[in-house]
C-alpha cells in the first residue's frame, strides 16, 4: 500500500495522544452515545488514535497534506477540490474558545472493503517491543506512523484521511474503571468516536472546526 503514490507516509515524534483506541476494536454506540469495545467484524469496529499539534505545526502539516493531495488531483482529475484534513480540528477551552492546539486522527478499521480482518495498528513500547498493556488513556506521548490519502465523500468533497499504521508509546497513562469512555476527558466532551460517526455520516464541517 505504502508504495501506491496516493498514500504518503506521515510521522510526527513527540505528541500527546487524545482518545486512543488501540488495545481492541471500538465502535461508537450512537443509542448510548459512548465508545464500546466491539466484535471486529461489528459494523464500524475500527482503531483510533488522535494527536495533539500546536496551532504553528498543525498547520504546517495541513499544508503538506494539501500538497499531497493536489499532487493526487493532477494524476486523476476525478477529485474534487480540497476541502480539509478530515478527523482535524481546533481544539476548543473550556469556555469554547479556540485555543492555540490542533488535533489531527488517524483510523483503521477492523474489516477491509473485501470482508477480509485487517491487521490492527503496530503499538511498541520505547524499546520497539509490543507494547503489552494497549489500553493507553488520552495524556500518552509519543511518536505517531500513517498513511495520508485523498478521499471523497457523498457530497462530493474531498480532502485527506489518516490511516493509522503504528504508534510508539513512550510516555503511558492508565485509567480505571471506564471513565474515560464513559466521561470523556474534561477538556472537550466530543470523543474521537463520536467525531468518527459524524465523519461517517458526512454531515457539514463546523466552522470553529477549521484552523
Amino acid at each position: 500500500m505504502a508504495a501506491n503514490q496516493d498514500f504518503m507516509k506521515v510521522v510526527e515524534k513527540d505528541v500527546e495522544f487524545l482518545w486512543p483506541r488501540l488495545d481492541q476494536p471500538y465502535r461508537y454506540n450512537n443509542a448510548e452515545k459512548r465508545t464500546e469495545p466491539c466484535a471486529e467484524n461489528v459494523t464500524g469496529a475500527g482503531y483510533s488514535i488522535a494527536f495533539k499539534m500546536s496551532l504553528t505545526d498543525g498547520k504546517a502539516l495541513k499544508e503538506r497534506l494539501k500538497a499531497h493531495y493536489e499532487g493526487c488531483r493532477a494524476r486523476n482529475a476525478k477529485l474534487p477540490e480540497f476541502t480539509d484534513v478530515f478527523g482535524s480540528k481546533r481544539l476548543l477551552d473550556d469556555d469554547g474558545k479556540p485555543t492555540d492546539f490542533v488535533q489531527f486522527t488517524a483510523k483503521k478499521r477492523a474489516i477491509s472493503n473485501d470482508g477480509k480482518v485487517n491487521k490492527p495498528p503496530t503499538v511498541v513500547g520505547r524499546d520497539l517491543k509490543e507494547l503489552e498493556d494497549k489500553a493507553i488513556w488520552t495524556g500518552s506521548g509519543g511518536h505517531i506512523r500513517a498513511l495520508a490519502f485523498p478521499t471523497t465523500d457523498p457530497d462530493g468533497k474531498g480532502g485527506i484521511s489518516l490511516l493509522l499504521d503504528a504508534v510508539q508509546i513512550n510516555e503511558a497513562v492508565y485509567g480505571g474503571d471506564n471513565l474515560e469512555d464513559d466521561f470523556g476527558p474534561a477538556q472537550d466532551i466530543e470523543s474521537v468516536f463520536t467525531e468518527t460517526a459524524r465523519q461517517a455520516e458526512h454531515a457539514p464541517a463546523m466552522a470553529d472546526d477549521q484552523f
